[in-house]
């Protein structure tokens, strides 16, 4: 069975690591196979897995939104109007649809045979046809050559369609989570707030281990709180901001994590923490546009990451997210050497670029 996750443009890989590691038990099954990841700029990666079993462990994956089921596929869509016949002919005929819908039944509790289904089209490529046309031409097949029978909506739809066409390649696949493997039921939102895949992604790349102290500076809504306490067991959970309504929402967001979670109204610059006596940081840190102001960003940078040094043990980690990588390294070469750069990796926050960047305290001074 081939599935789809989708996740934030430029989690494509560290979602993939998680599915193989949340796929693979290691008592003889067929492991997870990665078939590839797909990129729809600015909006979403896609990452395509060939695994036998069935989707409720993909369900619980933190740094994917959705998750889909693979009905149809077709290769060498052409450009012109022919490429409306082959988008046609391979879903009206694909063999995978029976047992695409049989996962989705299974995922959603729906009832055996048809209903009323919605098509979402989305093209990426240079294509002499629109992106109605593509969702008209699945429409079509699904109602001619699928078991049913389904009608088509605008909305209150039993099954939801996506299909996806990247350059000469197509993918019709049915979306098996909802709204809430997107949200995770978050109490409250705040301006610039993470989503909590790209939490979830930073959060692992802290590498969480059960006995971390683990610290957010500038935890805004505590989204990045909230998904360390979810991978498992921590020590202890460091959260601040300098806004006192950041700080209502993320005890309203943290409400019922057990274990010991410290929040406090602080300034990152003058953290009230020992030295050294943190293991893994995760912050994101302002951008200057609906949080900060882009002149003062180079001195805010370089006083935050000499306190995140500073509370930092030895070997402990920092994880941050940032739109501007080398303003964030001429503050760190600034005012904390003692923090090791690391891999960085390139996403998507609300369509702007911005970078993960990874460090390592090592040992020394600041």
């Amino acid at each position: 069975m081939l599935y789809a996750l989708q996740t934030v443009p430029g989690l494509g890989m560290l979602a993939w690591r998680e599915a193989e590691q949340a796929l693979s038990d290691g008592a003889g099954a067929h492991p997870p196979r990665l078939a590839g990841i797909r990129a729809v700029p600015g909006r979403d990666d896609i990452v395509l897995i060939d695994y036998q079993g069935g989707p409720k462990p993909l369900l619980g994956l933190r740094t994917v939104e959705d998750v889909f089921v693979v009905a149809a596929r077709a290769f060498r869509v052409a450009a012109d109007e022919r490429g409306l016949r082959q988008i046609y002919a391979a879903v009206r005929s694909s063999e995978n649809a029976g047992p695409a819908l049989n996962a989705w039944r299974r995922a959603s509790g729906a009832r055996k045979g048809g209903g009323a289904f919605r098509v979402i089209a989305r093209t990426v490529g240079r294509q002499q046809y629109l992106r109605r046309d593509v969702g008209r031409a699945v429409a079509d097949a699904v109602r001619d050559g699928w078991p049913g029978p389904w009608r088509l909506v605008d909305e209150g739809e039993d099954l939801e369609i996506w299909a996806t066409l990247v350059d000469q390649e197509l993918l019709c696949a049915l979306r098996l989570s909802d709204a809430s493997m997107r949200q995770r039921g978050k109490l409250r939102h705040l301006p610039a707030s993470l989503r909590p895949a790209l939490a979830a992604a930073m959060v692992a790349l802290t590498r969480p281990a059960p006995d971390d102290v683990f610290l957010d500076p500038m935890a805004g809504a505590g989204t990045l709180l909230v998904e360390r306490a979810a991978v498992g067991p921590f020590a202890e959970l460091h959260g601040g901001d300098i806004n006192d309504e950041a700080v209502s929402a993320m005890r309203a967001n943290l409400r019922g994590v057990g274990g010991r979670v410290v929040t406090s109204r602080w300034d990152a610059r003058r953290l009230p923490l020992e030295d050294r006596s943190v293991d893994k940081v995760a912050v994101n840190l302002p951008f200057g546009k609906q949080i900060g102001d882009q002149a003062e960003l180079p001195e805010l940078y370089r006083d935050v990451l000499a306190e995140i040094a500073r509370v930092l043990r030895p070997g402990g980690r920092l994880v941050a997210l940032v739109e501007d990588a080398q303003l964030l390294e001429q503050a760190r070469s600034g005012a904390a050497r003692s923090l090791r750069p690391g891999p960085r990796h390139r996403v998507f926050v609300l369509g702007q670029p911005a970078v993960i960047c990874e460090y390592t305290r090592v040992d020394g001074g600041r």
